[in-house]
């Protein structure tokens, strides 16, 4: 049994993650000993092999597929507010959420086929409204055949503890998937600086604060990202709170992600239905 400090360095979590995934995502199984949270190794190990295999490494060319989409959506003049509100967001804030959402569905494909052998088709096209399936296509016999089940591919951050989806996106038919697969990339906050960097130096190598910061002007990596798992759409809760978050103008409906399906039977039988 592992304390709560050591189960994180285990996992390579830091301390305040750790305690969201297993307070509120209901990620680990735990008991609590002397009033002081225990875990087994073998779950956290479980958990970990679990991670490994669902978390997909999104390469440059990956990104520029996605940077793409996401600066087509931009110069079409598409507004793009913040979730619940009708704020609207500024140009890195949007664009890095478009190449957050796509990097998400190409992880996805990504992860089907490597581990599956399924190759599914996704909806990079420019469209007037909003399109509600990500997954358009199933390669068979030489083509794509529609498929049998509607997938919607939702993203958030690392460190989320929940799917959330608002009351449009499961209350009307139109928008309505059958499935919902959850995905967490990695994507850094200065990643448009990381391709822009030989750029950047360009224009600042000769200002008086370059040498104190050259060293540290970051490069691009290939970034991380969790197929979390996946849940029916009636698994779905209807809620006007989570655990941190009230939501002042309506409901959402939401799922932990330790409660979605993600064993590799639970894939298999999902795949069956695509």
């Amino acid at each position: 049994m592992l304390s709560k400090k050591d189960a994180a360095k285990y996992l390579g979590l830091e301390e305040k993650t750790f305690e969201n995934y297993f307070r509120n995502a209901k990620e680990f199984p735990y008991a609590k000993l002397g009033g002081r949270f225990k875990f087994k190794e073998s779950d956290l190990k479980e958990w970990l092999d679990g991670y490994k295999w669902r978390t997909i490494s999104l390469n440059i060319s990956d990104y520029a597929l996605c940077l793409d989409f996401a600066l087509a959506q931009h110069f079409r003049g598409y507004v793009l507010s913040d979730f619940g509100t009708a704020r609207q967001r500024e140009f890195g804030q949007k664009i890095t959420n478009w190449v957050k959402g796509q990097l998400a569905e190409v992880a996805v494909k990504k992860f089907l086929l490597d581990n599956f052998d399924i190759d599914v088709k996704l909806d990079f096209d420019i469209h007037g409204e909003i399109v509600p399936q990500d997954i358009i296509g199933v390669k068979s016999n030489g083509g794509y055949r529609d498929p049998k089940i509607n997938v919607g591919i939702k993203a958030s951050k690392p460190k989320s503890a929940f799917l959330v989806l608002n009351e449009n996106e499961v209350l009307l038919t139109e928008r309505r998937s059958d499935y919902y697969i959850f995905c967490r990339p990695d994507i850094p906050d200065d990643h448009l600086l990381r391709i822009t960097q030989e750029e950047i130096i360009k224009v600042v190598k000769s200002q008086q604060h370059f040498s104190s910061y050259k060293a540290q002007i970051p490069h691009f990596e290939n970034m991380p990202c969790e197929i979390a798992g996946f849940c029916r759409m009636e698994e779905l809760r209807r809620v006007r709170e989570i655990p941190g978050q009230k939501f002042e103008n309506g409901y959402r409906h939401v799922r932990e992600s330790g409660l979605l399906h993600k064993s590799r039977k639970d894939w298999e039988a999902l795949v069956k239905r695509l």
